[in-house]
């Protein structure tokens, strides 16, 4: 009797924080309140909110309660995770809740980042949207570990929670959609504008390639041919390294066409415009991307859209050059005064002296990203990752509105 008690006790409370998390209509919100219930609601010390990419290759540490790293970069850092058989990921790879009541010896685990506290007994449940899992709830440290009831109560209110989610997803599409409505007045006297420069983009991309682009080809046929020759080998260096700089300018040259083939800057937000650019960068060069995206982004994000996305994309031409990778992945966050955004791959890395020296034109476009970003007032990372790979960390301020 004293269970079936506690057990509708549980329910009504269930019930009631499940209205008050379906009304909150912003997603730093949601996840504050939710990790705070399930907290509660488990008896757990620390707890954590991840969401998957379209791919389902990487997981979105989106909240985390009960941890406060002494690394302010901590999260920055480690938010974003490959999806693996680990005893976090296990409950996205098989949709379904898992308990480890011995971390220490669960034959999933692969270790925690420096800095991270020990975690003895853990519970993840899924987010189910529908027939879909778009994230998790993971939630560690009770006392005495976790069983079936923790499982039922934390599974039944992560669907409220998914549901909570997504709320506040589509409320932020339409605050969107009517701050684009209200813009759109405002773009329609560019409408002529825009198309006079489309126009002139098309008439130069079309001029350096026909005149251009074909002589820069036939001075590489005119170098092949040379080298087929007998020469000193002296002059044989000399004459492969200018092949190799002449590849490199044709490839620039290439891009820069491309580029100006392309919509203008100003028919795109910087979402679309990466959207974009990492689809393209994955048809033509065989990789598989994926743009997680939180937040929604502020008026100011416009005014810095296309450095942001020059340097984007000198990243996603190091990763296609230099990497050998096979996936890229791109996080974009929006807070009110700032940007952050994460260019991560699988490749090789960089070399030990990579960021410094590397060969030359990598070397130009780290320089040139760097300067950029160092005149909006941002900062740029260039590391290689825990695993493997890349990752370029970027945040930039938001400049001030003046009226």
């Amino acid at each position: 009797m004293e269970t079936d008690q506690v057990f509708r006790e549980q329910l009504i409370s269930l019930h009631a924080i499940s209205v008050e998390i379906a009304s909150l209509h912003e997603l730093p919100q949601v996840y504050d309140r939710a990790l705070t219930y399930c907290l509660d609601l488990t008896g757990s010390e620390m707890g954590f909110v991840d969401l998957v990419g379209t791919t389902r290759e990487y997981m979105d540490v989106v909240a985390v309660k009960g941890f406060a790293p002494s690394d302010p970069t901590f999260h920055d850092r480690y938010r974003v995770m490959p999806v693996r058989r680990s005893v976090f990921g296990v409950t996205i790879v098989e949709e379904r809740p898992h308990i480890s009541n011995n971390v220490a010896a669960d034959p999933a685990r692969v270790g925690t980042p420096p800095g991270h506290p020990e975690v003895r007994t853990f519970l993840g449940v899924p987010l189910w949207m529908g027939a879909t899992v778009i994230g998790m709830i993971g939630v560690a440290n009770r006392v005495g570990g976790y069983g079936e009831d923790e499982q039922r109560l934390l599974s039944t209110f992560a669907n409220q929670v998914a549901v909570a989610i997504d709320n506040a997803r589509l409320y932020a599409r339409q605050r969107e959609m009517l701050s684009g409505a209200e813009d759109l007045q405002r773009r329609l006297g560019q409408a002529d504008r825009e198309r006079v420069l489309a126009q002139d983009r098309a008439r130069i991309a079309s001029g350096l390639h026909d005149s251009i682009g074909q002589s820069m080809f036939s001075l590489g046929l005119r170098i092949n041919a040379l080298l087929e020759r007998t020469l000193d080998a002296d002059v044989a260096d000399d004459v492969l390294e200018i092949r190799r700089r002449a590849a490199i300018t044709l490839d620039e040259l290439r891009e820069v066409i491309f580029a100006l083939g392309e919509p203008a800057a100003g028919a795109q937000d910087l979402t679309g415009a990466l959207g974009v650019l990492l689809r393209r960068v994955g048809r033509d060069n065989g990789l598989s991307v994926d743009l997680m995206v939180q937040g929604v982004p502020p008026p100011a994000v416009e005014s810095i859209r296309d450095e942001l996305t020059t340097v984007v994309k000198e990243a996603l031409t190091n990763v296609v050059r230099h990497a050998h990778a096979q996936t890229v992945l791109i996080s974009l966050h929006y807070e009110s005064d700032r940007v952050w955004l994460v260019v991560q791959d699988d490749g090789t890395g960089l070399a030990d002296a990579g960021r410094d020296q590397g060969d030359g034109a990598r070397h130009f476009g780290m320089v040139d990203m760097r300067r950029r970003i160092d005149d909006l007032g941002g900062s740029l990372d260039i590391a290689n990752g825990d695993e493997s790979g890349v990752v370029v960390r970027i945040t930039v301020p938001l400049p001030v509105e003046t009226e």
